[in-house]
């Protein structure tokens, strides 16, 4: 386990240590034509059927996993939680924020982490919040480690909101398009949509863990870590928006030299870059749904 303390915007090092359905029913109509001729009456109906067509719309589990490449403990966390994504397919979305004195920490990623721990001043990693609410040590968890069932568990909630995203890459510009749809009746007045764009693998931030490669790694929330909020969450909405990243590649980037985004970048791979979004309770940390545009 490694434990941070926050001073100002820096984080010191100290130790290391399912789905819900919608019915949609078409009525029965019948329209019919009588035409008589020379040679008789003819009449010709036609019929439409009636129809109900139930769609099920998949809720993704969203696990935000804060690690990093110095951190031992995180290697087997990754390994951990990609064997249990591994075997949901199509039900899940994730998100890594490299802090600790990984070489690619963001004031977001530490600015996220600390939205978990409030009134506190210091952090642990390796950590895993799935859906908000339910945070765990991916080792640990029930002294066992994350497991398929604790998965399960978080799946069956019924999805509350239907996302989809669609993502383009221009340059160093990243555009989306983000299709909301509520489909029960939201009370909440602190729903909030998250956007952030993430590195599918990343190289340059390997530390002394033992990790080689990185995946969907968090490199720009937009606008930050707070996300917009959602004025009329009972209304279907589409969203757009774009980002473009400033300058060049940020070699000397790190812990005390956090990538500054307004002149410099650390994307390795432009092409290689996707969004992802949820909509969550800012107050209750509840996720009622997620999506990304990078489906395994």
């Amino acid at each position: 386990m490694r434990t941070i303390t926050i001073i100002g915007l820096i984080a010191t090092l100290i130790a290391c240590g399912t789905a819900d359905t919608e019915s949609v029913t078409t009525t029965t109509s019948a329209t019919t034509e009588t035409q008589t001729t020379e040679t008789g009456t003819t009449t010709t109906t036609e019929t439409a059927t009636t129809t109900t067509t139930t769609a099920t719309v998949q809720r993704k589990v969203l696990h935000e996993m804060f690690t990093g490449s110095t951190c031992g403990p995180c290697y087997e966390a990754e390994e951990n939680l990609e064997a249990v994504l591994a075997q949901n397919p199509g039900q899940y979305t994730v998100i890594k924020y490299q802090v600790g004195s990984d070489p690619y920490i963001t004031h977001e990623g530490v600015y996220r982490r600390m939205y978990y721990l409030p009134g506190e001043s210091s952090y642990s990693i390796p950590y895993t919040h799935a859906d908000g609410v339910n945070g765990f040590h991916p080792n640990e968890k029930n002294d066992v480690g994350y497991t398929d069932a604790d998965f399960d568990s978080y799946a069956i909630i019924p999805a509350k909101v239907d996302l989809t995203v669609t993502h383009s890459i221009k340059g160093q510009t990243v555009s989306w398009e983000i299709d909301y749809a509520p489909l029960l009746d939201i009370t909440s007045t602190d729903m909030v949509l998250h956007v952030a764009i993430m590195e599918g693998i990343t190289y340059n931030n390997v530390g002394t863990n033992g990790q080689t490669e990185f995946h969907q790694v968090m490199k720009k929330m937009v606008p930050d870590n707070n996300g917009d909020t959602l004025s009329a969450p009972n209304d279907a909405t589409t969203f757009s928006g774009s980002y473009t990243f400033q300058g060049e590649y940020a070699k000397d980037a790190g812990y005390g030299n956090e990538v500054n985004h307004e002149i410099e970048h650390t994307v390795e791979e432009f092409e290689d870059l996707h969004v992802i979004t949820w909509v969550q309770d800012s107050v209750t940390w509840e996720v009622y749904q997620s999506a990304w545009t990078m489906e395994p």
